[in-house]
Parts: structure tokens; sequence; C-alpha cells
């Protein structure tokens, strides 16, 4: 199946700053964004107030997606513990 997709404004924002002196691990993240693309159900379901997303590593970091139709959209792209940390704080 063939995927669209789009990044939230959120999404943009951090993988700029994220790789702007970074070439190496943007590299990574375009991998791994393209493995997503071609099989979206290689991410792990979240849960908690992360439900109905799904996120796929490149470590240290975790590049949060949902699935809406054909549509993937990237949510979130940020270090393990900032983006697990602010579900800790809710509980």
């Amino acid at each position: 199946m063939l995927y669209y997709y789009r990044r939230s404004q959120i999404f943009y924002k951090k993988f700029k700053k994220l790789t702007e002196k970074d070439h190496g691990l943007k590299d990574k993240f375009i991998n791994k964004i393209g493995q997503v693309l071609d099989n979206p159900e290689i991410g792990d379901f979240k849960r908690y107030d992360l439900k109905g997303v799904q996120g796929v590593h490149v470590n240290p970091f975790v590049i949060l997606y949902r699935i809406s139709g054909d549509t993937i959209e990237f949510v979130n792209i940020d270090h393990h513990d900032k983006i697990y940390r602010k579900i800790k704080k809710l509980k």
C-alpha cells in the first residue's frame, strides 16, 4: 500500500534542531522514516497518554507517528528520556 505522510510542526522543529549539526544522525533518521513509510507496522504501539501512537527507535531517540487511513503523520521526535519523562509526570 502506498502511504502519504505529513509532519507535525513539533516534529519538523525538533528534527531540524537535532540534525542541523549532525548529518550522520540526519541520515539515520531519514533511513528509519523510509522504513516506516515502507512498512508502518514496524513501530511499537504506545500506551497511556500516547495511546494511538506508534514509535520506532533510533537510539537514543524515538520517532512517534500515527496512521490514519493512507496517511502517516510523524508526531514527535526526541530523546527517549524526554519523550517518556512527560508521561511519567502525568501518572
